[in-house]
């Protein structure tokens, strides 16, 4: 379940966040974010999936640790894959996987900005502070 939450959060905080103007603006961001999210958790996926398969054939030359192996559920079965894989393979993998991380928090960041500059432009609700709250003093004629 938490994985889940960590997949859906921006986009669920796009929703609520009320400097993010219009319902169409927060949708687009919503969506933006679900997107960058996918692509993440696609590519940590993938690192993990080459990870066990890298394990798989070291483990292939190990008969006895193969055969035990082969009677464990699916779960169990992974997790031993990507134990017997290779150290600089599990390495790489999540050296890899932390650069995901961190290109998926860069480009949260930018469709933030993005789309909190768009609610304000729309709003017409710039201000010297950057936060886009209107001003309560009244305009002078």
């Amino acid at each position: 379940m938490s994985k889940v939450l960590f997949l859906i959060s921006p986009t669920l905080n796009s929703f609520v966040d009320p400097r993010k103007g219009t319902t169409g603006n927060k949708i687009d961001c919503a969506a933006k974010h679900f997107g960058n999210s996918m692509v993440s958790n696609i590519e940590i996926s993938a690192l993990g999936g080459l990870t066990a398969l890298a394990g798989k054939a070291a483990l292939a030359k190990n008969t006895e640790l193969a055969s035990k192996v082969a009677n464990m559920g699916m779960v169990k079965k992974i997790g031993m894959y990507i134990k017997n894989a290779p150290k600089p393979v599990k390495v790489i993998a999540g050296a890899l996987a932390g650069l995901s991380l961190l290109v998926r928090s860069y480009k949260a960041g930018k469709i933030e900005q993005k789309y909190l500059d768009r609610a304000q432009f729309v709003d017409h609700t710039f201000t010297l502070d950057g936060e886009g709250a209107k001003s309560s003093a009244p305009l002078k004629k």
